[in-house]
């Protein structure tokens, strides 16, 4: 699925910041449009807030920040967008709306965002000198698919099922199913 058509063009990201600052819906911020962002789902709200319980002490035991949903990335080409879940451990650069080097982010991934979180995102993420690791989950299967910076490049792994989910930089391994358990039904489609 491709972006539906801007609300606003031809603006500046200091321009972005301030009409963001006052909307009720939030909008990514891409080579000068706003783009506005879908809505999650139930799953979506459970898997990251699952991941947010488990990994919240862990950035802050490991002099890290955790952020969700309403804090901005801002990528070296420019862009703006609101990760599902970030971590990063130098805010040397960021204001409190806009951080610029994460650690580590992770998507879950939707129907509507899925091609945006594989393309334009990630050919924007991976640009980030500090970015050590890229997640996408699923919502409707315990599948995870984790970029990993390598001296080569970049790393891809799929997992599935009891496989670990692992977060190097904060020392924490996830069983992935353990993060599905019980979560609301998928809709039909």
């Amino acid at each position: 699925m491709v972006r539906d058509l801007p609300v606003k063009t031809q603006i500046t990201f200091e321009d972005y910041l301030e009409f963001e600052s006052t909307s009720l819906e939030r909008h990514e911020f891409v080579d000068g449009n706003l783009f506005v962002m879908s809505g999650g789902t139930d799953r979506h709200n459970h898997l990251i807030s699952r991941l947010i319980i488990r990994l919240f002490e862990l950035a802050i035991a490991h002099n890290g920040f955790l952020f969700q949903l309403d804090v901005l990335i801002r990528t070296i080409s420019g862009k703006g967008y609101y990760p599902d879940l970030f971590v990063l451990f130098d805010t040397s650069l960021d204001s409190a709306r806009v951080k610029h080097r994460p650690s580590f982010i992770v998507e879950v991934l939707s129907e509507s965002t899925e091609a945006i979180d594989r393309g334009e995102k990630w050919q924007a993420y991976q640009q980030i000198p500090s970015l050590e690791q890229y997640v996408l989950l699923s919502q409707d299967a315990p599948i995870a698919e984790v970029f990993s910076r390598a001296e080569n490049g970049w790393h891809y792994q799929k997992l599935e099922q009891d496989e670990l989910l692992k977060f190097p930089s904060l020392e924490c391994e996830i069983i992935l199913s353990s993060l599905y358990t019980n979560l609301p039904p998928l809709e039909p489609s």
